[in-house]
């Protein structure tokens, strides 16, 4: 629960790794954002087609209370985020189309940092990638209009808080199961929200 941005795709050019690694740098350091870099050139500038998976490259920013936004590919040129990488290294799986979908939860951050990220990757991608896609549960990729940024903000927000208020004012049922203890809860969030 909470907003949520999805992105694919794959660096136009091997050599051009290490100049995308500065320019994201830079606006971490901007903004104040944690960063890690990972391999900061593939081999020979060129992407492999066999998957080393033993190696990311690029690099993750994470801003304050926001999951990291990854500008991290495998060796074949195509973004890997974190998490999947991880999960390929234990699985060993490089045909499933979800290791090169990347996610970023940004609900926490706040609408601001959202639309900063928004940009920096509309900014990085116009340069750096091809076949890139977003989904943005804001729109603000699409559109950017900053009042419905603002506005689906909000929602999330009140609906977050008023599912935590529902959990700690409604008791769960004796022999309730915690699945129908909490469409009961979203079920009296939604008749309350809907009244109002």
């Amino acid at each position: 629960m909470g907003v949520t941005i999805y992105y694919k795709g794959e660096l136009k050019l091997a050599s051009s790794l290490q100049k995308m690694i500065n320019e994201v740098e830079d606006a971490a350091k901007v903004n104040h954002w944690k960063y890690f870099i990972f391999d900061d050139a593939f081999p020979n500038d060129e992407f492999s087609k066999i998957i080393d998976e033993k190696r990311l490259f690029g690099i993750s920013v994470t801003p304050e209370n926001s999951e990291s936004l990854c500008f991290t590919f495998l060796s074949n040129g195509k973004m890997c985020g974190i998490l999947n990488f991880k999960i390929l290294q234990m699985y060993s799986d490089t045909e499933d189309s979800n290791l090169y979908q990347v996610a970023t939860k940004t609900q926490f951050a706040g609408f601001e940092t959202h639309k900063k990220i928004i940009l920096l990757l509309d900014y990085i991608q116009s340069k750096y990638f091809s076949n890139f896609e977003c989904f943005d549960e804001t729109n603000y990729w699409e559109t950017k209009n900053e009042l419905f940024l603002k506005d689906t903000f909000e929602k999330n927000t009140n609906l977050i808080n008023s599912f935590s208020s529902g959990i700690e004012m409604i008791p769960k049922n004796e022999n309730e199961s915690l699945e129908d203890y909490l469409l009961r809860i979203a079920k009296i969030i939604t008749k309350k929200n809907n009244n109002e």
